[in-house]
């Protein structure tokens, strides 16, 4: 998880948002019409947004699917309203939008991407190599990986495959140091490292820990 910004809302969205709220509470149903909420401008400003990621894991959806996740949920009392509101959609994986329910783990008890600062997010969370825990035992770290359930064998596997592509470049840095008798690295070479820390790789959350642990950020 990373700060995300939220950009302007979509055109459909500004033009159909009071309509289709409307007609969904008149309706009386239980879930709101997806066709509507997960029209193409609205996924697509989202997956914008995220770089093509889960808002909560980071994961990229490029060619995987992704779906409209309702932050505060249609089944909350207060998330009826919400059903259309720029500000409750998001954009996760399969895994993250099978999220806890707010009657276990309210939104307010966990980290939330579009509002928490990087620095926030990383005051609660840390990783053990590709595992997801909490710093210091954060009551507020320990509930966000729980909601989002974050710590799954999938995800520990996806992360895992990025830790090895980054030891692979590591490795290689450090054989060309060895070859040209050198301890420091150069700054192509920190480059090179860095780039897994972009707000728009995979995990970028694990890596800028990483790095900042052996001083690269």
């Amino acid at each position: 998880m990373i700060h995300i910004d939220r950009i302007q809302k979509p055109n459909i969205l500004a033009r159909k948002e009071k309509e289709w709220t409307e007609k969904f509470i008149a309706s009386g149903k239980k879930r709101p019409d997806n066709s509507k909420y997960g029209h193409p401008q609205i996924k697509e400003s989202l997956s914008s947004m995220s770089y093509h990621k889960c808002f909560y894991c980071e994961r990229k959806l490029m060619g995987v699917p992704g779906e409209i996740d309702h932050y505060i949920e249609v089944s909350d009392p207060k998330g009826r309203v919400l059903a259309f509101k720029w500000d409750n959609l998001y954009l996760a994986c399969v895994n993250c939008n099978n999220k806890l329910p707010n009657s276990t783990i309210p939104v307010t008890e966990a980290l939330d991407p579009c509002k928490n600062t990087n620095d926030e997010i990383e005051e609660h969370l840390i990783f053990e190599a590709e595992i997801i825990t909490a710093r210091n035992n954060s009551e507020t770290g320990l509930k966000t990986i729980r909601k989002f359930r974050l710590d799954t064998k999938l995800s520990d596997y996806l992360r895992l495959k990025q830790l090895d592509r980054f030891k692979d470049i590591l490795l290689k840095i450090r054989e060309n140091q060895i070859r040209n008798n050198r301890n420091e690295m150069t700054e192509n070479e920190k480059v090179c490292l860095i780039r897994f820390a972009q707000a728009d790789h995979q995990f970028s959350l694990m890596f800028r820990i990483l790095l900042k642990k052996y001083g690269l950020l």
